[in-house]
């Protein structure tokens, strides 16, 4: 599917998120954010494709409102929505009931033994981390109405704060690599709206920590030896719903060009505090980068003899580890 069928229906999300203020994505007349004209404007968003109409700027579509307002081409617009809704393929079964695509794939999953291929895609990936979570299953790989495979899939079940079942988020692999594909990540139909959930990756304690990503997730278990959840993409993270049982949160957020990742965690981050509940939120120093990319580019002897020496819980020399990468960035830029 392509992208320009994925964004219908949540454009007022990803303009939303990408920083529009609500004042353009009302359909009522008012200025324009684009010539800056007054009672010329509105935001109709006919059939979820996010229109608008301008008196004098004309008419358009979601890509072209992102072109008039960010001066972006199609492709820069597409990077930009991608890193909101995430790069998982919704599937859609229609007129059937979504419990028995589940169901199918719930019958073919088993756990991830040691000598499992998917075992070796994450540590291809910088991953060590693959916890009883995770599950295994060959699964086919549909495109288009073309069939292809069976391929060895990780499979991740997607729960609210209720510990209810929500769907499954599949990645598919071959020879334990990412298969190359349009959509190697897939999210099943959902039974319930997905809106707030997450991938619970290892059990939830009073301490936790967040990230979008499944891997990034990992990778940063791997840092803390803390429980971490994914919320899978940058819109469900600033939505994100906990359970009651959570005292204590690090938000792992991406470095995003857009800010995007870095909005989304301190959306969250807003959220949980107006709760009581202690947020640290942890951003990568590099632009464009996510904590997995950012650990696996920092693989050298300060990260390995960390990794040796500091209590797997030592909140604080995770800190000093954060402080050591943003200092080899900035001394790196500047020379």
């Amino acid at each position: 599917m392509k992208i320009e069928h994925e964004v219908i229906g949540r454009w007022l999300d990803v303009l939303t998120a990408l920083g529009v203020d609500q004042r353009y994505l009302i359909n009522r007349h008012g200025k324009c954010p684009f010539c800056g004209g007054r009672d010329r404007y509105r935001f109709d968003n006919k059939d979820g494709y996010g229109t608008f109409f301008c008196n004098h700027c004309g008419a358009g579509d979601g890509f072209k409102f992102l072109s008039k307002m960010f001066n972006w081409d199609f492709k820069k617009s597409v990077t930009e929505i991608r890193q909101i809704i995430g790069d998982c393929k919704v599937v859609v079964m229609k007129k059937t009931d979504p419990r028995r695509g589940l169901k199918a794939i719930a019958q073919k999953v088993k756990p991830i033994n040691g000598d499992s291929d998917l075992v070796q895609y994450l540590k291809n990936r910088g991953i060590t981390s693959c916890p009883d979570s995770l599950k295994e299953a060959e699964l086919y790989y549909f495109e288009d109405g073309i069939k292809t495979g069976p391929f060895t899939t990780m499979v991740a079940l997607i729960t609210n704060n209720l510990g209810k079942g929500v769907s499954y988020h599949l990645t598919y692999t071959h020879k334990q690599h990412k298969l190359k594909c349009s959509a190697p990540k897939k999210i099943m139909t959902p039974v319930i709206p997905m809106k707030g959930s997450y991938v619970e990756l290892y059990p939830i304690e009073e301490h936790i920590c967040v990230a979008e990503g499944i891997e990034t997730a990992l990778s940063i278990h791997d840092l803390t030896g803390l429980p971490v959840i994914s919320a899978l993409n940058a819109q469900n993270l600033s939505a994100l719903s906990l359970p009651s049982l959570v005292k204590k949160v690090e938000i792992w957020g991406d470095n995003d060009a857009s800010y995007c990742g870095q909005r989304a965690s301190y959306a969250l981050a807003e959220q949980l505090t107006r709760k009581g509940v202690e947020v640290i939120v942890h951003i990568p120093p590099t632009v464009g980068k996510d904590w997995l990319d950012t650990l696996n580019e920092t693989q050298d002897d300060i990260y390995k003899d960390w990794q040796k020496t500091a209590e797997p819980r030592d909140v604080s020399a995770v800190k000093e580890l954060v402080k050591v990468f943003n200092t080899k960035m900035i001394i790196g830029e500047e020379q």
